[in-house]
């Protein structure tokens, strides 16, 4: 597990089912038994924490930030969020019910158990948790607003464990706005339908990080898909990792001993073959290698008005295909971000023979795309252009064609001059960067 960790470059991982219970983390006894009557050794759970972080992993405990035992209720009825009805909101019948995430009481309990695990064990933070659900909730005390329950929660919780890490699920997007500027260390957003396409992940993320720029977006994005075909679910993962590298932001997709999550419920996973995992962990080298291009703060998305309609900045040729500046079905998916140094980075997606874009369904491998070529304005090839793959990962100089300009027809064209580069051929995911003339020189050696 952790030669794996270190594999892929994983520098968080998340602890899950290990807690006594929901409202107590830590338990009276050990061994114990979690609230689902599993068998549990926090000693074992300390040892492997342990061995995390001296391997350069952060070891996170999992913790549902409102939820309580239903045979809690009398304790916490004053905090416990009720519907019109009265009626507590619960999870199972008999088994959670939630309570107002902001109250100071629960408040002051909850921290006060959040830094006893920092204190008492070997874990070094939490993935805080929520439903999803209720967004508006009445308790004993009044109306209330949960996301800005959760604000105050984050605030609280960093007060009392200014030395841990930790992050909160934005349920299917439910709080980010409110969370994005929050004291935690990064914006998460378990996915769900309606966000169901490659585009919804690109744009998931493409807007938490207009939220908070300095912290790439995390999306849990499950495949259940591998349950279906191991082989498909391999390309489906390709295809969801394009669109969330691309953009900015991370995939939760790999752990344990080589396992990929495809439910909300961790235990439930499907075990890669080895050849999967060696496909798929060229993609984690990649993202670690062009970070600067990829995940840095001052990277932005330029695409609606470099390339598509009638901008002329960046043209992508694919003979009879079609080039989008959206995800679609059987196209080539151009995008185009600009970074703090002027550089320029263009993604292209192959999504060629694809009659669908749903991340979470099985895929075909890609047909790689023979003969494409790049045409872009001057003014932003001057430095060169260069293209890399995580199959073939080196930054390799594209081929110039002759130089040329677009007629000026009429007032939407800027009758620009343009450089042309014959394209190697399109794979899934092709980064080409162009680096402004004055940046080349001092780029990092494999930015070079």
């Amino acid at each position: 597990m952790l030669s794996l960790f270190r594999r892929l470059h994983l520098s968080i991982a998340q602890f899950y089912d290990w807690a006594y219970r929901h409202s107590t983390l830590l338990p009276p006894t050990d061994p114990y038994l979690d609230p689902l009557g599993q068998p549990r050794s926090l000693a074992v759970i300390d040892r492997l924490a342990s061995q995390f972080s001296e391997t350069g992993t952060v070891p996170l405990g999992y913790s549902a930030v409102y939820a309580i035992g239903s045979d809690e209720t009398p304790t916490w009825s004053a905090a416990v969020l009720r519907r019109e009805d009265g009626a507590p909101y619960r999870l199972g019948e008999d088994f959670l019910v939630l309570v107002d995430p902001g109250d100071d009481e629960w408040l002051a309990h909850y921290t006060a158990q959040l830094r006893s695990v920092i204190d008492g064990t070997s874990l070094r933070g939490f993935h805080l948790d929520q439903y999803g659900w209720p967004k508006f909730a009445r308790t004993a005390r009044g109306r209330v607003d949960v996301a800005r329950s959760f604000v105050r929660m984050l605030e609280a919780v960093r007060a009392a464990v200014p030395d841990a890490r930790f992050m909160f699920n934005n349920v299917n997007d439910f709080g980010t706005r409110e969370t994005a500027g929050a004291p935690q260390d990064a914006s998460y957003i378990e996915v769900w339908a309606p966000h169901e396409t490659l585009q919804d992940l690109a744009d998931l993320v493409t807007r938490t990080r207009a939220l908070r720029p300095a912290h790439p977006p995390i999306l849990s994005a499950y495949l259940s898909c591998f349950t279906e075909s191991q082989r498909g679910g391999v390309e489906a993962a390709k295809c969801a990792m394009a669109a969330i590298y691309a953009s900015g932001g991370t995939h939760l997709l790999l752990g344990d001993d080589a396992h990929a999550l495809t439910d909300p419920y961790y235990p439930r996973n499907a075990q890669l073959e080895p050849a999967s995992l060696d496909e798929l962990a060229p993609w984690y080298d990649f993202l670690v290698r062009y970070g600067d291009l990829l995940l840095a703060p001052d990277v932005h998305d330029v695409t609606e008005f470099y390339a598509g309609g009638i901008n002329e900045d960046v043209v992508v040729h694919a003979g009879e295909h079609r080039v989008t500046t959206k995800a679609s079905a059987d196209g080539i998916w151009v995008r185009v971000f600009r970074t703090g140094d002027g550089s320029h980075v263009i993604h292209l997606v192959n999504l060629l023979g694809l009659d669908e874009t749903d991340w979470d369904r099985v895929k075909p491998p890609a047909t790689p795309l023979e003969d494409a070529a790049l045409k872009v304005a001057t003014g932003l090839a001057a430095g060169g252009a260069w293209s890399a793959t995580p199959e073939d990962p080196e930054l390799r100089p594209l081929v110039g064609r002759d130089a040329g300009s677009a007629a000026q027809s009429d007032a939407l064209s800027a009758g620009q001059e343009h450089l042309s580069f014959a394209l190697p051929p399109l794979t899934r995911w092709t980064l080409i960067w162009l680096p402004a003339p004055d940046a080349s020189a001092d780029a990092p050696k494999e930015l070079r």
